[in-house]
């Protein structure tokens, strides 16, 4: 019941509107005059519509503020300062130390790859020796000491007799997995070994 009664006074106030509108358009026909009617008509129309705000375009003789052609060559040239600032010198000064500092490690790093090199050299070169000792260890392993003043260890275990005596002449060469052989010349005696000193 409320939305027809809402329903129909809205119908009322369109229908009141429109026909005050017919009125005044039919008061416009009524002119004789062309230019009065169409201000009639003109004041009527534009009442009703929203007012847009007109921009003018702009005049030729203003053109030149609008639009300026770019130069032929165009030149980009750094600022340069006058001073340059306490920060700026600074950080020069770090990257300075910085550069001095990775030269010194390039350096040093240098120098331990060669000692490395001549220490694999020297250890891939064959060992000449007497034996001077043959000592057997808590946990079946022999320490053989050569005349030299180095000592290897063998890595197999040994129960019985000991497979190499003293004042035997040894060739200790690197194997071709891992470690080392003690060969004793003249035998057929090879035990695989390490060095512990």
């Amino acid at each position: 019941m409320k939305f027809k009664t809402i329903f129909c006074l809205g119908m009322f106030v369109l229908s009141s509107f429109s026909f005050s509108n017919e009125k005044s358009i039919e008061d416009c026909a009524k002119i004789e005059d062309p230019n009065l009617r169409l201000k009639c008509y003109d004041s009527f129309l534009l009442s009703s519509a929203p007012q847009e705000k007109k921009e003018s375009s702009p005049s030729m003789e203003k053109a030149e503020n609008y639009y300026k052609p770019p130069p032929n060559k165009i030149k980009i040239e750094p600022v340069k300062s006058a001073e340059s600032s306490q920060e700026l010198k600074q950080a020069q000064i770090k990257i300075q130390e910085t550069e001095s500092e990775l030269k010194k490690v390039k350096s040093e790093l240098k120098k331990a790859q060669q000692i490395e090199k001549q220490l694999r050299k020297e250890e891939d070169k064959d060992v000449f020796g007497t034996i001077v000792s043959v000592k057997k260890t808590g946990n079946y392993k022999i320490d053989i000491t050569l005349d030299n003043g180095q000592v290897w260890r063998s890595l197999d275990s040994v129960y019985k007799r000991l497979p190499v005596k003293k004042s035997q002449k040894v060739i200790i060469s690197k194997a071709v997995i891992s470690g080392h052989i003690l060969r004793v010349t003249g035998k057929k005696v090879a035990i695989r070994v390490r060095k512990i000193r």
